[in-house]
């Protein structure tokens, strides 16, 4: 008797060892697969140049360094894109207006050749005053990033790092934005609906930027030079928002150095058409 209610509790024990080895096993929840961001085909394109000078000493070099992007979709309206960015650039290479008609190659050389020229008029001076020549080298460095994209509009940056002699160098940051059915250039205006509350708001966040109090003079704090707040002419789009730049000696001294903000999404509301940018 014993042993048969042994053997029927042995067998009970191993059916429920069974069954629990019969479970199906977990399975952790994953969360959703993220979207992936809205993309248009482009790469970066590199220019390079150097003077021969640059081989042998770092204090008589010139050199240009240019990384910008360019659109690889095939509609001709992404090429209308391609031109206009590639005019920034170019005028960054030239203070004269060539880049209509001028090869970066070409601009390479011009500011190369400028370069040469400034060097043996230093080396001329030195020799006639019995004096070590005075020589400084020379620099462009343009990069350029797409800061937003969506199936309406591109927004790109172009920051410039420039020194061709002088007290310091020059930096400045350029921002584009392109409307990808036309190619066309948008402005704010295009965006916005109501310009005026733009401005209040953007002037809200340029005050804390700075830590000025609501009612302080914006001229007595060494910014615009007519004492009244205005919109910057470079605005760009960013994932976050829109994006304002002010370069250096546009709105105050040179030692202040930009005015950067973002103006978010929820920060605008309802005051951007979203229509024309998603």
């Amino acid at each position: 008797m014993f042993k048969s209610a042994y053997l029927s509790i042995a067998i009970v024990a191993a059916l429920l060892v069974s069954l629990s080895n019969c479970q199906s096993p977990v399975v952790e929840e994953k969360a959703p697969a993220e979207e992936p961001a809205f993309s248009y085909h482009k790469e970066q394109q590199q220019f390079k140049k150097a003077s021969d000078g640059c081989r042998t000493d770092s204090n008589e070099c010139a050199i240009i360094e240019i990384d910008f992007p360019q659109f690889r979709e095939p509609a001709a309206v992404f090429q209308r894109i391609n031109d206009s960015i590639l005019h920034y650039i170019k005028t960054s290479l030239s203070p004269e207006d060539m880049g209509n008609v001028a090869t970066l190659d070409d601009l390479g050389n011009r500011f190369i050749q400028d370069y040469n020229e400034y060097t043996a008029e230093a080396k001329t001076r030195a020799e006639e005053d019995n004096s070590d020549p005075f020589i400084t080298p020379w620099s462009i460095e343009t990069y350029g990033i797409v800061t937003f994209e969506s199936p309406k509009l591109v927004s790109i940056e172009l920051s410039t790092y420039s020194y061709t002699g002088g007290a310091h160098p020059n930096t400045t940051v350029t921002l584009l934005n392109y409307d990808t059915k036309t190619g066309k250039p948008i402005t704010i205006k295009d965006l916005v609906k109501d310009k005026r509350k733009l401005v209040q708001l953007a002037e809200k966040k340029f005050r804390e930027t700075h830590e000025l109090a609501p009612n302080a003079s914006l001229n007595e704090e060494g910014f615009f030079w007519d004492g009244k707040f205005q919109l910057s002419e470079n605005i760009g789009l960013s994932k976050e928002g829109l994006w304002f730049f002010y370069n250096s000696y546009e709105i105050a001294a040179y030692a202040v150095g930009p005015t950067e903000f973002v103006l978010s999404w929820e920060e605008l509301g309802d005051l951007v058409d979203m229509n024309k940018v998603k």
